[in-house]
Formats: C-alpha cells, structure tokens, sequence
C-alpha cells in the first residue's frame, strides 16, 4: 500500500528534508513524496539583498525545483497555494487540488513582521521574496532618478536618503549592499555618492546583536567608515509616504523605507489549527511534531516551527542554518513514522556560528566556537555556507550557477576579488590564436613531430586534437586534453607557450566562428533536458 509524505513549503528545510526522504526511500517504490509550493522555484531568500541592488540577476536566486528533483522519481512537484490543513482526515487542501497524507511537513517559511507598525506595509518595502526584492529594486532605481533632477531641496533629500530599519541578518547586509550600491547609483545618474545618505535605525541600544559586542563593534566600525549613520534606540512608530516617524526624535524625510526588523510565521499557518508561540511559529515538541497531533505525524521545520531543545528557555532563531538541522531531525522522524518504528530523533540546537557579508568586499565570521574571522576572508566563507547547501541538496548545477552568477557574471566589478574574476572578454579576439594553434598542431602530427614526438604514439590524438581546436568543435575539452598532455612532460620548454595558448582558448572560443556555436546550445538544451528535465511555470500533480 502507498504511503504518501507531504511536504509544503520548498524553503530551505522543505527542499533539504524532501531531498533526504527521497535518498531513504530510494528503493521503496509504495512511498510517494509530494513537493508543494506557490512557486515552481526554490528561492535562495538569504540573497535577495543582491538581487534588490543589482549585483545578481534574478535567476540566479530562483532555483527551479526541476532541476533539483529531477533524478528523484518518488517526488512530484506542484504548485499550488495551500490554505487547510485537515488533521483529522489528513488532508491537505489548496486552491487548485487536495492532497492526502500518512506524513506531513509544514514548511511554509516566513514572512516581515511589523509588529503592527502603522504605514508599513502601505509604504514599506520588505525582503522577504522575489517579488519584494524586484519593486525594491525598481523603486530605487526610480527615486534616486527623480531625486537626481529634482531642484527642490527638500524633496531632493528626502529622494535620495534610503533607511533601513533593523540590524539583524538582513538589515545588516542590506546595508552592506548598499554600500556598494551607492556608488553604482551615484556613476549612474552623475551625483556625488555623498548626496545618496543612507541610514540605518535600530530599536535597541545595540546593532548586530546576533555578533558578539567585538565583532558587532567591527561592524559599526565599517558601517561608519562608509558614511552609513546609525540611529540606536529609534523606534519607528509611523512609516509615511515621505517620511519615517521616529519615538522621542525628529521624524526622517525619506520616500525609502526597508524594513527587515522582524520575522513571524507565514500567515497563512495561522488557519491550520495548530498553537502558536511568539512571532506565530507552531509550537512543537522536541521530535518537531506539531503539538496536540503527535499521533497524526504532522511536523513543523523552518522558520514555521517553534523548534526548541530539550532544557532550552527560547527557540532556536529563523535562520536558513537551524532551517537545515530542522529538516534533518523532521525527516528522520518522518521516516520512522513511515516504518513503524517510532526511533525519533530529538531536535538539539547545532548552531555552528554566523558569517555576515556587507557587501561584496568584506564580512564578519563568527564560527567554530567562536572565533573571529574579518574581512575578505569572512566573505570567502560566506560563499562557502551558501554552496555546502547546494552541496547537502545535492544539486551541482546550481552550485556551478551559483560560482557563475557571484564570481565572473557580476556587474559592476562587485565580486570579493573585484574586477579580476568579473571582466569577461570577447572571445572574438581568441579566434586567431584558436586557428594559429590548430593549424600548428595539425601541421605536426601530419608531417613533422616535433611538438609530440611519434614515439610517443600520440600523433594521431595530436592531430584530432588540432582538427576540434582549428574547427572550434569541443574547444574547451580540446584544449584540456592538451594542457593534460604537457603537463605530462612530453613536450620540450620551447613549446611551452602552447600550455598557456590553449589556457587562454578554454574561454569558449569555440563559440566565435566555430562549430561549438552551433552545438553548446544545442548540447545544453539535449543533455540539460535529459539530466534535469524542462522547467516549468506551474508543476502539477502527476495524474
């Protein structure tokens, strides 16, 4: 008999929790898993910042669930807005369909909290999805335009100052970004970047508070450095069009508000039926069984769950790395209530630290136990958290987009080794080079061996490798078989030039009067669609 796990919400604990029970059930073909969420993507939430001040684009933060779950044949994937919960049938219920369960994980995720802030919402703007990240960017782009023309002084202030409310996780690498951000702005639409002021407000008497006091203290350091002012202890209480109200000071004119002060359970949790604790996350025990229905193997993972450990005052807090060790923890259990065994696994809090990047040149590491990590190398190991999840789900395409989209696509030489890795040249200006090389290895092979001498019984590769250079057919494999070869030490150092020839060709030459213009598109499309499938707007349920 099939038993079917539903998993709602693909956020950082639904995709790595269905990754994990799909490895499980890998040879057990009577379970079915059921991926559901509002979009056919996995958005990286942790970097939208980037996408809101231009350093990636879109796509590079929005991983299709396709590609992720493709090997995987027990999971389906749907899109679908999920509003009902019925525990005592065990149902699912969305807009589009209904979803029978045995097993149930609600990872919904979550979303802004403004604490009831009058304004926010109608004249805030937040980053907390793709669509939040997309008007921001847009409005910013169109408000420091406008305010760059404007003759009126105070309109023209009030145009060109953006505030960012909160210093947690997210406000503080907004700031970061904008950091960067502002100088792009200020090239763009010809200001001096002074008249582009940002400003950070903060409710409590410290900012960073997740950092220990020295590292926070860095921080404020760099954020002052680059003229970013700090309002502690402001309290918002009214959020205008064109101004921040602030408790006990003078209100901000400003047509920019961002707001990252706080985070609660995705609202529409609120009509499942389960307790909730503070910010709204569902109240579990300490297998993350949703309380009140342990019996019903309903589990909570996410920024959903109020996860706490055994012994522990407070929760665990909403981040993407306790997202993970809640998906491990929700998806052994799972597994147990599916085999009958009832071995749970209790959830203990596994935090290993915290790397901030403030912008793309500098980051503070909090890690292992403690210790303090500054600067470019903090940013190296903030790239390194954010691929070991590709790594953990399994997906090295997007590991392989991720290296692309933050190293050598990256506008604006914003890249921690700057313009270095982000200048991409046109290979146009390789084709000489790339027919100069094939002819002089073809010329060798056929007539004279002296590059690969014939002892060696290479010169029939030599000459194959010659004919893909010259006719730009598999350039880039061409091209390493050819480094390997003198690697190997069989050519003399007056020929050493050619190791650094076909280095130079392995940028895709082939694409410029070459066959490979033709057929790496072509081998994209073929092998991509057989390794990852098609990606789709809308996935449904398999029929």
């Amino acid at each position: 008999m099939t038993k079917n796990i539903v998993v709602v919400g693909a956020g950082f604990a639904g995709v790595y929790a269905t990754k994990r029970l799909a490895k499980h059930f890998k040879s057990n073909t009577d379970v079915q898993i059921t991926l559901i969420d509002r979009h056919s993507y996995f958005t990286y939430l942790t970097r939208l910042h980037e996408v809101a001040t231009e350093r990636v684009a879109p796509s590079s933060v929005e991983c299709d669930l396709q590609r992720i779950f493709h090997k995987q044949k027990n999971v389906q994937i749907v899109t679908d807005n999920i509003s009902e919960v019925d525990k005592e049938n065990k149902k699912v219920i969305g807009e589009n369909g209904t979803y029978p369960f045995d097993s149930l994980l609600i990872s919904m995720g979550g979303e802004p909290n403004d604490f009831g802030t009058p304004g926010v919402k109608e004249n805030g703007f937040t980053l907390w999805s793709m669509e939040d990240a997309l008007q921001l960017k847009e409005h910013i782009r169109e408000i420091i335009a406008r305010g760059a023309v404007e003759r009126d002084p105070e309109k023209r202030k009030a145009m060109l100052t953006l505030v960012v409310c909160g210093s947690g996780f997210t406000g503080a690498e907004t700031i970061g970004e904008l950091i960067d951000y502002r100088k792009v702005l200020a090239k763009d639409y010809k200001l001096d970047p002074s008249e582009i002021k940002i400003i950070l407000v903060e409710a409590a008497p410290t900012i960073i508070n997740m950092l220990d006091r020295t590292n926070a203290a860095h921080a404020e350091a760099y954020i002052k450095k680059n003229n970013i002012e700090i309002r502690k202890s402001s309290m918002i209480t009214s959020v205008n069009p064109d101004s921040v109200d602030i408790k006990d000071q003078d209100s901000i004119a400003t047509n920019t508000l961002i707001w990252t002060a706080g985070v609660k359970t995705n609202h529409t949790a609120d009509s499942f039926g389960i307790d909730a604790g503070r910010g709204g996350r569902l109240v579990t025990n300490q297998y993350l069984q949703a309380k009140g229905f342990e019996d019903k193997s309903i589990y909570v993972a996410g920024d959903d769950a109020n996860a706490t450990e055994q012994g522990a005052e407070r929760a665990v807090p909403q981040t993407a790395q306790e997202a993970e060790n809640e998906a491990i923890v929700s998806a052994e259990n799972i597994a147990a209530d599916i085999e009958g065994n009832q071995n749970y696994t209790e959830f203990k809090d596994k935090n290993m630290g915290f790397t901030v990047s403030f912008g793309a040149y500098y980051g503070i590491a909090q890690v292992f136990g403690g210790k303090r990590v500054r600067g470019w190398l903090a940013t190296i190991m903030k790239h390194g958290t954010n691929l070991l999840y590709f790594w953990r789900i399994r997906s090295g395409y997007f590991m392989m987009m991720y290296l692309l989209d933050e190293f050598f696509r990256v506008e604006n030489n914003r890249t921690v080794f700057g313009g270095n890795t982000a200048r991409r040249s046109n290979v146009l200006w390789s084709v000489p080079l790339r027919l100069f090389l094939g002819i002089v290895l073809m010329v060798d092979a056929f007539s004279i061996n002296t590059i690969i001498p014939v002892g060696m019984g290479l010169t029939v590769l030599e000459g194959i490798i010659g004919c893909l250079i010259f006719f730009g057919w598999f350039t880039w494999l061409a091209d390493l078989a050819l480094v390997i070869i003198f690697l190997m030490g069989i050519p003399t150092w007056a020929h050493a030039w050619i190791i650094f020839a076909a280095i130079a060709l392995m940028n895709g030459s082939g694409r410029s009067f070459g066959i490979d213009y033709w057929f790496v598109p072509w081998l994209q499309k073929t092998w991509g669609k057989a390794r990852y499938g098609t990606p789709k707007a809308v996935y449904e349920p398999k029929k």
